[in-house]
């Protein structure tokens, strides 16, 4: 056979005339026979196919199969999905076929699309223009097949069909499920030998735990699979009109009891045993947990929540409209893998939102680097927009650099400060306080530099107007999800950062002359990022509760702390064989033996009757990778990882949150530049953006000029 590496191009790969589109006409066969097929050119919405969603793997893992008499190489992954996704033969051999007076009934090929085959990778034009229609070729398929990769091994298949039968079970009363799951909270690490932890448990709990922890670690490892981690399936399975989630059966596995199999397509004619999830069920599986079950998730480790993002992508209002806009998808996207990283944008370009004035939001080019094209889109967005919204979406890794740069093709993560790294890890939710800082628009906002993006240039500067808040003076360590569980000791001591609220509570506690409970509550309105009444839009990143319900649901998470660390002290004096204090890392007083007699009384009258699972799982996912601070005037408020001593909390016109700058110098304090409509002078600060922040003491209803706070009005020059 001829190979594919040669040029010029096969026929089957002939320019396709606009809105076409190939697709893989698969021949039946048995696992042993070789992949067959050959590439049919249609109109998107022609006949009827099906497309195929999965994750390319290791490129370098390769397997042949025949188009058209030529043999092409593909990954081994949709090599296995082709295998398993092609129907059987028709039974009898070719002479019992031929023999009968009327012809048997030929098992028709299975018609798919799978990027790899059906478009021409090594024509860069033609996978531009494939690209822009990526979403119509999937809400256009009958239906996707979202491939997970093969049941390898008894133990592999036994852990993915256990997990697909328990979330199918779960989901038919999730609110009991949950209920027995709660038991696993009772060790303080359910994947260690619970034998010694467990003994305090009657034998029905040790039962329930061991029974419930199997369940759940097939859940685990379930979403740990890397088809739920690729960029490209938010796309696939946002637009299908149906999607299944599906997994087989290699031939040496088939030796499987009929009555361990979860789902087989019988009357389809697959090739091999397959196990199938409908994408809507595992849907409301990922979106309960997150919403009602968010102490299990961080507990057990789950990483279901990258799933939740997906859907979070395409929610929509109860009009059938998107609730979710272009630039806050691909925030919740970001956490997902992707070969190339100009991919971020481009693979969400089918979303309902990526259209502004009519156009695309900026369109697939595979010439410039990632730094470019992120900085193009953000420029567009904030020139069409009037607002800063996308420059909220910043969650720096690492230090953001202070140094003045110009645009170099040969540096592919190049750009400014103010733009968002979608390549970056981001585990942070977007900041959606209910209350905005400033005016959400502003017709001043300005660029200068190279914005055109063409190397030699200087990096573009943002220049923008607004009010420096405060200086930061302290800040606490990274919280992570782990920190935010009550349960028991021994499971606190295990924590990254033991007595989180304790501890934190040591670094902002008020002088003596402040309210002490004002500033806990400040504290407390900030780490779920607000409260919201019923008839308030609801937030982007998930739950809220109403101002009184968050009160008494954060006092009884103060008590039970209280409790516990009240517990963990009696500990302390006991003292081990080598004579050192085995509980070094507990503070010394928790939040509530801190305050005032008046505020304790407060607290207790706000817990009495309440539980603290309300705060809990409203503010897990906002305060994730998140730190809080304290600034000059004492202040709290919580920002961005990277936030240091020094940085400015300043409210800026076209942001609805305040941002959190580092001043790059001193020089520049007496000049002004940028837009400005006052006749005195305005301190000019040159600055790097370190991230959207809050402090809800300054973010008051119907305030969105800092004046009213006597904030000291500035124009900044964003690196």
């Amino acid at each position: 056979m001829n190979n594919l590496s040669g040029r010029p191009f096969p026929n089957f790969y002939r320019p396709l005339p606009p809105k076409f589109i190939r697709v893989f006409e698969l021949e039946p066969g048995e696992y042993s026979d070789g992949i067959v097929g050959r590439l049919v050119p249609q109109a998107i919405d022609a006949e009827p196919y099906e497309a195929i969603s999965y994750v390319w793997g290791d490129a370098r893992k390769r397997r042949n199969i025949t188009i058209e008499g030529l043999t092409v190489s593909v990954t081994e992954n949709l090599h296995g999905a082709l295998t398993a996704f092609r129907h059987r033969p028709a039974a009898g051999n070719n002479d019992e076929r031929d023999a009968g007076t009327a012809p048997a009934k030929r098992q028709p090929v299975r018609r798919l699309w799978a990027d790899a085959v059906c478009i021409n990778q090594e024509d860069m034009q033609e996978r531009i223009s494939q690209v822009e229609l990526m979403s119509l070729v999937y809400a256009g398929a009958r239906r996707v097949l979202s491939w997970l990769g093969w049941e390898e091994g008894e133990e592999g298949r036994r852990n993915m069909q256990d997990a697909i039968r328990f979330i199918k079970a779960f989901m038919k009363d999730p609110e009991a499920g949950l209920r027995d799951a709660r038991v696993l909270l009772l060790h303080h690490d359910f994947q260690a030998d619970a034998t010694d932890d467990l003994a305090h448990l009657s034998k029905d709990d040790r039962r329930r735990f061991k029974e419930q922890a199997r369940k759940w670690e097939s859940v685990k490892l379930f979403f740990e699979v890397e088809y739920f981690h690729r960029a490209w399936i938010v796309q696939e399975l946002g637009l299908a009109r149906e999607a299944l989630l599906i997994t087989a059966l290699k031939p040496a596995d088939n030796g499987v009891r009929a009555d361990e199999r979860v789902a087989v397509e019988e009357e389809e004619g697959w090739a091999l045993e397959v196990s199938i999830l409908e994408w809507p069920l595992m849907g409301r599986f990922v979106r309960f947990l997150d919403y009602s079950g968010a102490s299990l998730v961080t507990h057990l480790g789950l990483i279901s929540w990258v799933a939740h993002h997906i859907l979070m992508v395409w929610s929509t209002n109860e009009d059938g409209t998107p609730d979710c806009d272009f630039l806050t998808g691909l925030h919740w996207t970001r956490i997902l893998r992707v070969t190339d990283p100009r991919d971020r944008i481009f693979s969400l370009l089918g979303h309902t939102m990526a259209v502004l004035d009519g156009e695309l939001v900026i369109h697939p080019d595979y010439t410039r680097t990632r730094g470019v094209i992120y900085t193009r889109l953000a420029i567009n967005f904030i020139r069409k927009t009037k607002n800063l919204y996308i420059v909220s979406l910043v969650d720096h890794e690492d230090d953001p650099s202070t140094e003045h740069c110009e645009w170099d093709c040969q540096h592919d993560a190049r750009m400014p400060s103010w733009v968002p790294d979608w390549h970056s890890i981001n585990r942070t939710t977007p900041v959606d306080y209910p209350i905005p800082a400033a005016a959400t628009e502003d017709d001043d906002i300005n660029f200068e530099g190279g914005v055109d993006c063409e190397d030699g240039t200087s990096l573009p500067h943002l220049v923008v107007r607004g009010w420096v808040v405060d200086e930061v003076s302290a800040v606490s360590r990274r919280m992570e999800t782990t920190d935010f569980p009550i349960t028991h000791f021994a499971r606190e001591r295990t924590k990254q950062n033991p007595f989180w609220l304790d501890r934190v509570w040591e670094l902002v506690r008020p002088a003596k002359q402040q309210d002490a409970l004002a500033v806990l509550e400040s504290l407390s309105v900030a780490l779920p990022l607000g409260t919201r009444e019923k008839d308030n839009p609801v937030s982007k990143v998930g739950l809220n509760q109403t101002l009184e319900e968050h009160y008494r649901s954060f006092a009884a998470y103060v008590l039970e702390y209280h409790e516990l660390l009240r517990g963990a002290l009696s500990e302390a004096g006991r003292v081990n064989e080598d004579g050192n204090n085995t509980c070094s890392f507990l503070p010394v007083r928790s939040v509530f033996d801190s305050l005032p007699a008046d505020a304790q009384a407060e607290l207790r009258r706000r817990g009495e009757g309440a539980t603290a699972a309300g705060f809990f799982e409203c503010m897990t996912w906002p305060s994730m990778c998140r730190l809080v601070y304290r600034t000059a005037s004492g202040l709290v408020g919580m920002g961005s990882r990277v936030t240091r001593p020094g940085d400015l909390v300043c409210r800026i016109r076209g942001s609805a949150v305040l941002m959190t700058l580092r001043r790059i110098d001193e020089s520049s304090a007496s000049e002004v530049t940028g837009p400005t409509t006052h006749t005195e002078l305005t301190e000019s600060i040159r600055c790097a953006h370190i991230g959207p922040t809050v402090i809800p003491a300054r973010m008051k209803e119907g305030v969105i000029d800092g004046a009213e706070f006597g904030e000291k009005a500035c124009n900044f020059r964003i690196v």
